[in-house]
């Protein structure tokens, strides 16, 4: 009996280290905005409504240093205000990688740029 529960046990362990490996190799890359990348005048909503973003999933921005760009995952209060400080995640290197470990809406945007339509939200 006691090593027929060291068997299950073993098994169970083994499943869970397969779909916890099944999951992070089904994750995905995005390129915010495609071609386009992360810039001005670019509709971000309907770039997001056209992925299937989920929890794992990386975003990739790529914009142009010299334009003042930048990359801000930011609260809801914060999204709606336009208001970049003390953001989650800010990064104005150029090429800024955010992969998505928390299940929720996420919104991002760029400090200084969101009557350009640098914002958007997504649910994953």
């Amino acid at each position: 009996m006691f090593q027929m529960t060291i068997s299950k046990v073993k098994f169970v362990t083994l499943i869970l280290i397969l779909i916890c490996h099944a999951r992070t190799s089904l994750a995905a890359e995005y390129t915010v905005g495609d071609q386009l990348g992360w810039r001005p005048l670019v509709n971000y909503y309907s770039w997001v409504r056209s992925k299937s973003i989920k929890l794992g999933d990386t975003l990739v921005f790529n914009y142009d240093t010299t334009s003042d760009c930048s990359v801000a995952e930011v609260t809801q209060y914060k999204f709606i205000a336009c208001n970049a400080s003390n953001a989650k995640f800010f990064d104005n290197s150029g090429h800024s990688s955010i992969t998505l470990t928390e299940p929720g809406q996420h919104y991002f945007m760029a400090e200084g740029h969101c009557f350009d339509q640098m914002v958007f939200s997504v649910l994953v």
